[in-house]
């Protein structure tokens, strides 16, 4: 299902930025986002762009894969 796929993703990146000690307005700092979408991405609300989700994996230092 597609929206099982935005909710693990979502809980991913949420791990993700939560192991690098960072809340929610740091990383979207980091990464070039707006806080509130960064938000309904760890909430698997919005169909994010794989754009996006490579800014988010250059944010975190990791690869796409």
């Amino acid at each position: 299902m597609p929206k099982d796929l935005l909710i693990r993703l979502g809980n991913r990146i949420r791990r993700l930025r939560k192991k690098r000690g960072w809340t929610q307005v740091e990383m979207a700092e980091q990464v070039g986002i707006d806080r509130s979408f960064l938000a309904d991405v760890e909430r698997g609300k919005r169909n994010v762009s794989i754009l996006n989700v490579d800014l988010i994996a250059k944010g975190l230092k990791i690869s796409l894969s």
